[in-house]
Parts: C-alpha cells; sequence; structure tokens
C-alpha cells in the first residue's frame, strides 16, 4: 500500500501540536528527499521548528509565570504544615528544612522557579528558611530567583 503525498501533506497539522511535531516534521523531510518533494520539506521543517518556539513562548509567559506562583504557594503551605508539626512533636522548630525529611518521606523543598536553562548549577535551589527565636521565616526566591525582592512568595494559610 503505497502512502500518497496528499496523505502525507496532512501530517504537516501534527506539526502543530508541540513535541508531536518534531516526529511527524522528521517523517515529512525524510519522505520530502525520498520523493523529491521541496514542500514536503518544507512542512516537515516548519512542523520541527514550531516545538521549540511554542515552548520558549511558553516558558516566558505571565500564564505560566503565574501557573509557577501557584504552585510554588501551594508548596510553601505545605511545609508550613510540616513545621507546625516538627514543633508540636518537638517543642521547637527545626534548625532546618532537611529535618523535616524523616517525617515526611514526600517531603519538597525545591523551588519551581528555576534557571532550566544553566546547566553549571549542580543543585536545585531550594525555599529559603531561617529559624528565629520563637519563629522562621520561609519564602522563596520569585520568579526573578533573587531572594529579598517584590517578587519573592510567601505562603499563605
Amino acid at each position: 500500500m503505497k502512502i500518497t503525498s496528499k496523505s502525507l501533506y496532512k501530517l504537516g497539522f501534527v506539526g502543530l501540536v508541540p513535541n508531536f511535531g518534531l516526529i511527524a516534521g522528521m517523517v515529512l523531510i525524510v519522505q520530502g528527499f525520498i520523493r523529491k518533494d521541496n514542500k514536503m520539506k518544507i512542512i516537515g521543517l516548519s512542523g520541527i521548528l514550531f516545538t521549540p518556539l511554542f515552548w520558549f513562548i511558553y516558558l516566558n509567559s505571565d500564564f505560566h509565570k503565574g501557573h509557577l506562583t501557584q504552585f510554588t504557594n501551594h508548596r510553601l503551605n505545605e511545609v508550613v504544615k510540616d513545621l507546625e508539626f516538627y514543633k508540636n512533636k518537638k517543642g521547637q522548630y527545626p534548625d532546618s528544612l532537611a529535618q523535616l525529611k524523616p517525617q515526611n518521606k514526600f517531603f519538597l523543598d525545591d523551588e519551581f522557579f528555576s534557571d532550566e536553562f544553566n546547566f553549571k548549577k549542580s543543585k536545585p535551589a531550594r525555599f529559603y528558611y531561617k529559624k528565629t527565636e520563637q519563629n522562621y521565616v520561609l519564602k522563596s526566591f520569585g520568579p526573578d530567583l533573587i531572594l529579598n525582592t517584590k517578587d519573592d512568595i510567601y505562603p499563605e494559610l
């Protein structure tokens, strides 16, 4: 059974779906070379280029930052619950967030905000936590990844 060029052109619409477009684009480019069809090659290349363009725009959008802020807020609120449970159990707040891990095996203090493209960093960013005499300070670095700026995120309980 021979696949017609017309049906392969329809595969070009898959190129508009991020990630799947990479596969469809590669198929179209290969078939474009086999069939000596420049139009098919261009459609395939467009499908391949759409995925990184989509992710670049999405990851730099306010929509994405808004979701990261919501997720960060939720995670900070979970850390507050763990801190209060620790205090009720031990009589004081922990010296570091790492001390919460034994009581909650699902405990996470990783930042959602990070420099995804800075591969030199070997460790993920962690929430800022500092124990004071009677209480503690807990916050996220926020989207700019700089502590003590207006975009820092605090728990909301």
